[in-house]
Parts: structure tokens; C-alpha cells; sequence
């Protein structure tokens, strides 16, 4: 490969991450339209790696165009929250399973460290940094199994789930609890408690329905949803509160 093919790659893996980065925090709002002349031009880059990158956030559902109007920043998809969600439950339970047979003391001694820094985060309030720690709390499950190809695919397929998860983290209470549960999750693996690690890891994965509501309540402008599908919405809720 050329140096100027290297350099090509190098700057569309930047533009691409830089605006992946920037929609899951919600820099780029949900709804808000993007123009690839103004993103080149910001980004100090051609037209070309900024096309590219939209191309492949569409595929990953971040990016939708519509026919006249442009291209804007796809909205939260709240049957695509779900599908998400049910997908990522699927895999890590797998996953935790498959970890508890494998980890050793070197793995545990991570996941206590890196929960060490996500208390730094609620601290200083960073909640963009604390989500990123989060996802590497669980990355090391999928990593000490042998199963990162399973991380990256949940991980380019979960950006409306994850722009959720950031919403809800405006809630302290909700920061307390995720923290509580991975605390809850060390003590699990210790213990090899397996049936109380599937029932913990349902919980953290589907915990944020309640928050959800009040996010659509907050930012209706955020979300794709017809009435109906806000009525499904809150009444799966609904059924799996009363089992």
C-alpha cells in the first residue's frame, strides 16, 4: 500500500470515528441535518473520506437521507432500542458465561481497576468518559473469551441503544445503579453464581425502560415513533413489571 493510500485510510478511519463520536454523544442531535461540504470544511479534510464515512453510518442506521430534504442524523428508533438491546442480552450472557470458566486473578484485577475509574468519572462528572468505561467493563468478557468479533459486532450495531444509554446517564440515580450492578457482577464471578449472573446481567441490559420514558417525554424531537409504537413501547414495559 502507497503512502498516499495509507494516509487515505488513516483519514477516513478519522472522520469516520470523529462523527460516530460525535452522534453517539449527541453533539450531532437526532434529526439535525448534516451537510458534507460543511463537515469537509471543519474537519480540514476533502469531500471524499466524509462521504465514505456517511455511507457506512447509514449502514449502521446513524445516518438516513431523505429524498429532497438531505441527509440528517437518523432519530432514535425505539424498536431498534429494543432489537439492540435483545441482541446484546443474547450474546453477553453467552459471553459471561463462557468468562467465568477462562478469567483469571490478571482479569479480575482489571475489571475492579476500571470500575475504580468510572467512580473517578461520576466524580468529575464526566459521563461521556464513564460511558466509554463501561463499555470496556464488558469488552472484557467478550476479550478473555475469545469472542471480539461477537464486541464488534454489537458495537457497530448498537448505536441507538447507546445513544439511549447516554441519555439516561443525565440521572444520577440511574449512574448509581449501573455502578452498584458491575460491583454486583465482581461479586457474582467470584462466587461462580451463575443463575444470579443471568438474572443480573437481564437486569443491567434492560433496566432503562423506565428512563426511556421520561426521555421521550423530555426530547420527543429525539425519537422515531409513531404514537403506536410509544403505546407498545410502554406497555411491554407495563406486562414485564407485573410477571
Amino acid at each position: 500500500m502507497s503512502y498516499e493510500e495509507k494516509r487515505a485510510v488513516t483519514i477516513g478511519d478519522s472522520v469516520y470515528y470523529s462523527l460516530r463520536k460525535n452522534i453517539m454523544y449527541l453533539n450531532l442531535k437526532p434529526g439535525e441535518s448534516i451537510n458534507t461540504k460543511e463537515i469537509a470544511e471543519q474537519l480540514g479534510v476533502s469531500r471524499s473520506p466524509v462521504r465514505d464515512s456517511l455511507i457506512k453510518l447509514q449502514k449502521e442506521g446513524l445516518i438516513t437521507t431523505i429524498p429532497k430534504k438531505g441527509t440528517i442524523i437518523s432519530k432514535i428508533d425505539l424498536n431498534r432500542v429494543e432489537e439492540e438491546r435483545f441482541l446484546r442480552l443474547c450474546v453477553e450472557e453467552k459471553v459471561l458465561l463462557l468468562f467465568l470458566k477462562c478469567h483469571s486473578d490478571s482479569d479480575l484485577a482489571e475489571l475492579k481497576d476500571n470500575l475504580e475509574k468510572q467512580k473517578e468519572c461520576i466524580s468529575k462528572k464526566d459521563m461521556e468518559s464513564f460511558l466509554e468505561y463501561d463499555d470496556q467493563f464488558h469488552e472484557v468478557f467478550f476479550r478473555v473469551s475469545n469472542k471480539m468479533l461477537c464486541w464488534e459486532a454489537l458495537d457497530n450495531m448498537s448505536g441507538h441503544y447507546r445513544r439511549v444509554r447516554f441519555m439516561a446517564l443525565s440521572n444520577v440515580l440511574v449512574v448509581n445503579y449501573v455502578i452498584d450492578q458491575h460491583e454486583r457482577f465482581l461479586k457474582l464471578i467470584l462466587d461462580e453464581n451463575v443463575e444470579d449472573l443471568k438474572i443480573l446481567i437481564e437486569l443491567h441490559i434492560t433496566q432503562q425502560n423506565k428512563e426511556e420514558k421520561a426521555l421521550i417525554e423530555e426530547y420527543p424531537d429525539y425519537f422515531h415513533c409513531a404514537s403506536d409504537d410509544i403505546e407498545n413501547f410502554l406497555k411491554k414495559d407495563f406486562l414485564k413489571m407485573i410477571k
